[in-house]
């Protein structure tokens, strides 16, 4: 026998075994996607204008990934990575980082987490059936203004902000 022969028989024979064996559907999982990004963007960025607020806003996702940022016309830069931690944050914890900031109380080592933030401005993003997909920073106004218009944006997206 060559080898040739010999390869040729282990791969068929692999295949053979691979094809008795049962296959396992994937479970699919809801993703934050750019459509949505851009859409919590807008709901946020309407929300500052009507509010004459200027805010920087970033949308992560679960993975912590930026899908979308918006630096509006006269938005604090220093605020730029503010808001960026606010999102990592909600992406990393799925929770608002004022939830965070409470948390902290009792495990003061989350306040010295590189990128986070656990001042009030961050949001988690979920589906109406609790499904994480991410989290919103807003930066740029007061830490009470930036978390309103986080929920604006989340809302005008069709999504929440609690874990519904």
């Amino acid at each position: 026998m060559t080898l040739k022969f010999l390869k040729r028989s282990a791969i068929i024979a692999c295949i053979t075994v691979s094809a008795a064996l049962p296959i396992k559907a994937q479970e699919m999982r809801a993703v934050l996607t750019s459509a949505s990004a851009k859409a919590i963007v807008a709901g946020c960025e309407a929300y500052a204008l009507e509010n004459d607020l200027k805010v920087n806003i970033a949308v992560l996702d679960q993975g912590k990934n930026l899908m979308a940022f918006l630096r509006m016309e006269g938005a604090p830069v220093g605020s730029i990575d503010i808001a960026m931690w606010k999102g990592n944050a909600s992406a990393a914890f799925p929770r608002a980082t004022k939830g965070t900031f409470e948390r902290a109380k009792d495990f003061p080592a989350i306040g010295h987490a590189p990128n986070i933030a656990i001042f009030e401005g961050g949001e988690a993003i979920f589906t109406a059936d609790g499904t994480h997909l991410g989290g919103i920073g807003v930066s740029g106004a007061a830490s009470a203004d930036d978390a309103a218009c986080g929920r604006a944006g989340i809302a005008a997206a069709g999504l929440t902000h609690t874990r519904g």
